[in-house]
């Protein structure tokens, strides 16, 4: 199962990098690449659950409408998945980063978690308005 496990996650790995490096990541070598891919998901996970809470509470407290609360959850979300892209690019010497890049594929990150927080936003608003 370990085996598995791992095989997946460097298949996972791989594809991303190949996916970064059609948008214009530059890696010193396909293992600088594996480790990137797998710090910034390390990084990015802490930061984009604070990305979601905030707009969450906000619109528990019905101090966002639900559609603000996206909006301020794609803006969050993108800023930190940028933050941590810097971050790595900064440490990481074997790495290039362009900054157009990085916002680029982290508004794309933040748009493909915007379907889990819209569902989470819908059930939340189910939880807050009984039938």
């Amino acid at each position: 199962m370990n085996q598995i496990f791992r095989k997946v996650l460097t298949f996972s790995a791989v594809l991303l990098c190949i996916l970064l490096v059609i948008f214009g990541f530059t890696f010193a070598s396909p293992w600088t690449g594996i480790i990137f891919v797998l710090l910034l998901c390390a990084i990015s996970l802490p930061l984009e659950l604070f990305a979601s809470a905030i707009p969450r509470a906000l619109f528990e407290l019905k101090k966002l409408p639900a559609e603000t609360a996206k909006a301020v959850f794609v803006i969050l979300d993108t800023a930190a998945t940028v933050g941590a892209l810097a971050l790595l690019d900064y440490f990481m010497h074997g790495v290039e980063i362009l900054p157009v890049s990085a916002f680029i594929i982290a508004l794309v990150l933040a748009l493909f978690s915007l379907n889990d927080f819209t569902e989470k936003l819908e059930k939340e608003k189910e939880d807050i308005m009984p039938r």
